[in-house]
């Protein structure tokens, strides 16, 4: 992490309201109710990546029969050691099927980890109600802050995303004229441009229906990965083009117009004359017609935007019923590779967090809840993820242990040692790697008991024993139970892209027919960008060269025929150019195509783009041949 005065004013104002949120609700509830304040704040925190705000009151009862579900189920398990079996093996399994998701971050861990704590800190039936009032304070909590920090986010945040993206594609421009390596910028326009399309893809309306401003961003979002792709596909012939000049204009006043509406005005004067002044040149060039066509529909969508209101943003046009294949299924329903990985993860999670559970229970040995603690933190989806965990999780707790023992025996002020362990806790916001951080967690976790019961050498040895327990157990359960491997979580994901550009040719080809669902071409491109950023984090590691190719020539694929839907929407098709159209979106769909066939329908529409003579049909043309010509070396490169 990079040092700056905002990141150190930054963590150390989160840290503060960690510790005096914790603190308070300890005072609220009592201190056998404060680790449900601990995993209060670790929800809050997490799940500001995610805008929970479209159904504010739906999402706060979710919440709170979650946490009273959670509640009620760990008090059960304290009447009977058998009993606890299968209400341990249910709730685990609920909580980890429910909140672990196939294409966004999972959510399980703070409410996971809720369940653990009750099951580690059990408390008498008359104390049941003041549990239970500190879970539903915990789900309210939750909620209030997603009202006060995400609540208009994609106005906020999105804004400021699209200038972030238009002012790093005009840094890109600069660097190709220079001749000057641009990969960073163009991962971070990549990242920016992902980052909106996720806020786009939370505030969705039955998580399916868009909304206006979300429909128009969307399409801004297109216009400008498509500049950036043609930019990295731009040859060294055109690092001085005039057309250069020119979307850096467009851009930059796209960009102003966002808080200057004088700026639209100029931005529809300067599009109309470059538009004219490349007609009376009638250019054919392929990389000048896709930069117009770019320019156009971003200039349409930003005008939109602009045309829409404030007081519209959050309208939601639901004109058409959401499509059965974009309908909630049952698991027999599902097909396999949407599945799988939930269904892997909930029984591993369950199993293990039973047997800890059983053990603790039969053996009545109070020091074996780390065995929970540690099977928790180390079963996780991915297998290989796993296996580097248990090593870490190993590593840490006899480092963290014996930074305890010694620091302890130095310091023996309890003043002095609060603050140690203050400090530790510090840290953390700054130590984002898994196993420093945990050396963190445990010097905190043994020194905060340490300090009350102060046999720091005993409950040192005894964890580290316990650990070690629990490390054993996870990986037998993750070698021998359902394991899910980073393999099968690759061929579900490539099998999941596949469908989903499939799905959005047949919306082009429907369209063209004079059909198609604009919701349902907006949610399979929403979808694509979220397959795309699962299959990059978990690949993250050690990314194939391979797959890095297949993920390009998909993306270029799916935003190409987005823009193609929208062209046909906004615009029609001449008669002159349907039977083109028509039997380059066979030969697409056609997944047996081969290489002929695909070479054929590619020649045949460059020499449809040469004979039409108006620019627009020049235009759509182009998005069609690109689409064909990133497919065809899709298939080349899977041979």
């Amino acid at each position: 992490m990079k040092l700056t005065k905002k990141t150190i004013v930054t963590n150390t104002v989160l840290f503060v309201f960690i510790i005096g949120f914790v603190v308070g609700f300890g005072a609220a509830f009592g201190n056998e109710n404060i680790l449900i304040g601990v995993s209060t704040i670790t929800a809050m925190l997490m799940l500001l990546e995610r805008d929970l705000t479209s159904h504010p009151a739906g999402n706060t009862m979710k919440f709170i029969v979650l946490n009273l579900f959670i509640g009620v189920a760990a008090f059960l398990t304290g009447f009977n050691v058998w009993l606890a079996i299968p209400i341990n093996f249910v709730a685990m399994f609920i909580i980890s099927y429910s909140l672990l998701f196939n294409l966004k971050n999972p959510i399980y861990l703070p409410f996971s980890l809720q369940y653990v704590f009750l099951l580690a800190m059990p408390v008498a039936a008359d104390q049941m109600p003041l549990r239970l009032a500190s879970l539903v304070f915990g789900a309210l909590a939750i909620m209030g802050v997603q009202m006060l920090a995400n609540k208009n986010r994609v106005t906020k945040s999105g804004d400021k995303k699209i200038q972030v993206i238009c002012t790093s594609l005009i840094e890109k421009v600069e660097l190709l004229k220079k001749s000057e390596p641009h990969e960073e910028v163009s991962t971070q326009i990549a990242s920016e441009i992902s980052g909106l399309r996720s806020m786009i893809y939370d505030k969705r309306e039955e998580n399916y229906y868009l909304t206006e401003e979300g429909s128009l961003k969307l399409n801004i979002s297109v216009a400008l990965e498509k500049i950036n792709l043609l930019l990295d596909a731009a040859a060294a012939e055109y690092a001085h083009h005039p057309v250069l000049t020119d979307t850096v204009q467009c851009i930059h006043l796209a960009q102003n117009s966002l808080q200057d509406k004088e700026m639209m005005v100029a931005f529809d004067e300067l599009y109309d004359q470059v538009l004219k002044k490349y007609k009376a040149e009638h250019t054919h060039d392929l990389f000048i017609l896709e930069m117009l066509n770019q320019i156009g529909f971003l200039r349409t969508n930003m005008h939109e935007l602009q045309a829409l209101g404030k007081e519209h943003y959050y309208v939601v046009k639901k004109l058409e019923q959401i499509p059965k294949k974009f309908q909630k299924l049952s698991i027999t329903e599902k097909p396999g590779h949407t599945n799988s990985i939930k269904l892997s993860y909930a029984i591993r999670m369950a199993l293990a967090i039973t047997i800890s559970g059983f053990i603790i229970d039969y053996f009545d040995m109070p020091e074996s809840r780390w065995m929970l603690f540690t099977v928790l933190s180390v079963i996780i989806p991915l297998y290989e993820q796993s296996r580097k965990k248990m090593r870490d999780r190993i590593f840490a707790t006899i480092i963290g242990a014996a930074a305890v023992t010694v620091s302890f025996l130095i310091v023996q002020n309890h003043t002095a040692r609060s603050v140690l362990l203050m400090t530790a806790g510090y840290l953390m916001t700054y130590v984002k790697v898994y196993r420093y951080n945990t050396i963190l967690v445990t010097y905190s976790a043994i020194g905060s008991v340490a300090l009350v019961t102060g046999a720091v050498q005993v409950l040192t040895v005894e964890r580290v024993l316990f650990v070690a327990a629990g490390v054993v157990l996870a990986l037998l359960i993750n070698k021998f139970v359902l394991p899910y491997k980073l393999e099968d979580a690759n061929e579900d994901l490539w099998a999941m892209y596949e469908d989903t550009v499939q799905e959005m040719a047949v919306e082009v080809q429907d369209k063209a027919a004079g059909g198609g669902n604009a919701h349902a071409i907006k949610n399979l491109l929403l979808i694509s960008n979220m397959i795309e950023e699962r299959l990059k984090m978990n690949n993250q590691a050690a990314p194939e060269r391979a797959g890095v190719a297949w993920l390009q020539h998909q993306r270029r694929i799916a935003v190409t025929l987005y823009e193609l839907y929208g062209w046909i929407d906004r615009h029609d098709l001449q008669d002159s150019s349907i039977p083109v159209v028509t039997s380059s979106l066979e030969v697409l769909l056609n997944k047996n195509a081969g290489e002929e066939s695909s070479s054929a329908a590619i020649n045949k529409l460059h020499a449809a783009i040469q004979a039409t003579p108006r620019m627009e049909e020049r235009m759509m043309l182009t998005m069609i041949l690109e689409a064909m010509e990133e497919m065809k070396s899709l298939r080349v490169l899977l041979q």
